[in-house]
């Protein structure tokens, strides 16, 4: 037999075991990914004896190495190994490039100092596990997993993961309980920002960068990071995952959706590079060990506040003594709650709106063409969001600045540091959770302005939680137009469906409904505690505010219990979860009689 016809046949026989030869390399990579990942954790968390850390490090060292092998005889099986050779295929590049990726590592290591570092080492691992994982879990069927349940279990498992990453030893300063740590991580997935113990003296470095990465990740979605990733490394995802992730982030143009992914994950991380530079900038360095410490500051305070967790490495958090004063970093955190919350979908609408404008202009300026104007720049929506976010933010600044006129703002002797204050008591309860004044000197009135406040929360498709300014505006013109007589909303000119009418009553209804078992089974559970503070811990955590009038360290294992599952629902939405586990029903060609129902 010629060579020839050795090689078709061993083609051939390859060809037969060529997709389960590429699943199986699939699961080695997956399997070395997780001992790798696993063995980093032990590393950097656990306590050990030298060999054993000699014995650790060695095994890391030669990962890459295997991950080399595995990487490139997929990429063998893949691209080689069927009727048409294809060295450059689209959806098989990525593992190419990988292995490339790899063998430079490997190859140059020895030669950069940054490059041979463990904690580069480290670091590498940990990203390509974390990508894999993403990766995989796009690729998910099943006909159970609609968008609303895949949305809730992608939190619980993100909840479940943090629950034990901070309960490594080297996380915290003390070891923490199991329910501690899953509070603790559920309000961070939630970017709640309650917390029952201190973040600043109860969670090391390493600790308080797990909780960061928790808050990013949560604050963004564990479906967006998902599928970027999928797309990005295989080129695209299923047409299911398409439809999933669309109506996850309520978008109408399936076509467009890596473009509106790479424009909310640019926007991310530009708002929270500028917010690191700018509060660097107005804070003191003199306050920190080093400047490391400060750059570090920076980021958790400017991560924290866009994704509005609330979560502070300070002592009494921003009502430490050394920055209770500081206005102008407030108003930096002020503006990076603003930006967080206000909603990836306006600022789509708001960067599409000024790109064509701008366009218009320099060509009517350079081209001596005519201007194209546009009737409608901005849709319902975004105007709906940017005017309820103005009027509550004014109307918030003005009731704070009467009511704690004579109370909370004595400390600050200036017109501006009252305003300050006022504006940032305005701010914060709308998801943000800071706090720059004592919680428990509050006026009464104050009190109710922030459970209104914290009630209606940020905006839709926000890094916030609530029932969203949509939500509350709606309701508010529906009731308007009943009593004006009219059958309908009308918005901006524009009339609003029936359908969102029904669903903001329905998560009206809704939140009140779990709030209100919330205060009552946590009344039950703690007598002793007043029904006004066991009420702000409530409507904090179902909004995912995080503020408290410093009730929640002292509550029992039963009662954060509930606030945890409070906090998840606040987040996830209860809505979303009765979508994923009712059917929907038929549409039905039929109508039955109308007859009316006496309200009042």
């Amino acid at each position: 037999m010629k060579f020839r016809d050795h090689y078709v046949d061993i083609l051939d026989r390859l060809t037969l075991v060529r997709e389960k030869m590429v699943r199986r390399l699939n699961w080695g990579i997956f399997t070395t990914l997780l001992i790798g990942f696993a063995l980093v954790i032990y590393q950097i968390g656990f306590p050990k004896e030298q060999s054993v850390h000699d014995t650790v490090v060695f095994i890391l060292e030669e990962i890459p190495w295997v991950l080399f092998l595995l990487y490139i005889a997929k990429w063998f099986f893949q691209s080689f190994v069927r009727k048409k050779p294809k060295v450059f295929d689209r959806n098989n590049f990525s593992d190419f490039i990988l292995a490339l990726l790899l063998f430079a590592f490997e190859t140059f290591r020895a030669d950069y100092r940054f490059l041979s570092s463990i904690w580069f080492l480290y670091i590498l691992l940990s990203v390509m596990f974390v990508i894999r994982v993403m990766r995989e879990s796009s690729n998910l069927k099943s006909k159970r997993l609609t968008p609303s349940i895949l949305f809730v279990v992608s939190f619980v498992m993100l909840i479940f993961v943090g629950t034990a990453l901070l309960l490594i030893p080297d996380a915290s300063t003390h070891r923490l309980s199991v329910v501690d740590a899953l509070f603790t991580a559920t309000s961070a997935v939630c970017v709640t920002g309650l917390t029952v113990v201190d973040t600043s003296t109860a969670f090391t470095p390493i600790g308080q960068d797990l909780l960061l990465v928790l808050i990013q990740i949560g604050g963004l979605g564990l479906m967006t990071f998902t599928n970027f990733f999928a797309i990005l490394f295989q080129g695209g995802i299923s047409f299911r995952n398409h439809l999933i992730l669309s109506d996850i982030m309520q978008t109408d143009k399936p076509n467009s959706l890596f473009s509106t992914l790479m424009k909310i994950l640019a926007y991310t991380v530009v708002i929270e590079i500028l917010g690191v530079f700018f509060i660097h900038y107005v804070t003191n360095e003199e306050f920190f060990t080093t400047s490391v410490d400060s750059w570090m500051f920076s980021t958790f305070h400017a991560i924290s506040a866009f994704c509005n967790a609330g979560f502070s490495t300070l002592p009494n958090g921003l009502y430490n003594v050394d920055f209770r004063y500081n206005y102008d970093f407030q108003m930096v955190i002020c503006f990076l709650v603003i930006l967080g919350g206000i909603g990836f979908p306006v600022v789509i609408d708001l960067y599409n709106t000024l790109k064509s404008s701008l366009k218009n202009l320099l060509r009517s300026i350079f081209f001596g063409e005519n201007f194209n104007f546009q009737a409608r720049n901005l849709n319902v929506h975004s105007r709906l969001v940017l005017t309820s976010t103005l009027v509550l933010l004014t109307l918030g600044t003005v009731l704070f600045f009467i009511t704690e006129y004579q109370n909370t703002l004595l400390d600050h002797p200036t017109l501006y540091g009252k305003f300050v204050q006022a504006f940032f008591g305005s701010v914060t309860p709308r998801t943000a959770g800071f706090n720059t004044v004592d919680m428990g000197a509050l006026m009464q009135g104050t009190i109710l302005i922030y459970l209104l406040l914290m009630w209606i929360g940020a905006s839709p498709s926000s890094t916030g939680g609530g029932i969203k300014t949509t939500t509350f505006t709606i309701a508010i013109s529906n009731i308007v137009s009943l009593a004006r007589g009219k059958d309908r909303v009308d918005l901006f000119r524009r009339e609003v469906s029936d359908i969102s009418i029904k669903r903001a009553f329905a998560v009206l209804f809704l939140s009140l409904l779990i709030i209100g078992l919330a205060v009552l089974l946590i009344s039950i559970f703690e007598p002793n505690q007043e029904l006004t503070a066991i009420a702000f811990e409530c409507f904090s955590a179902y909004s995912t505010v995080g503020l408290s009038l410093n009730l929640t360290p002292e509550l029992g294992t039963a009662s954060k219990l509930i606030l945890v599952v409070t906090m998840f629902l606040g987040r996830v939405g209860m809505f979303t979860l009765l979508f994923g586990l009712f059917k929907k029903a038929e549409c039905r060609h039929f109508h039955y009689p109308r007859e009316n129902v006496l309200i009042v």
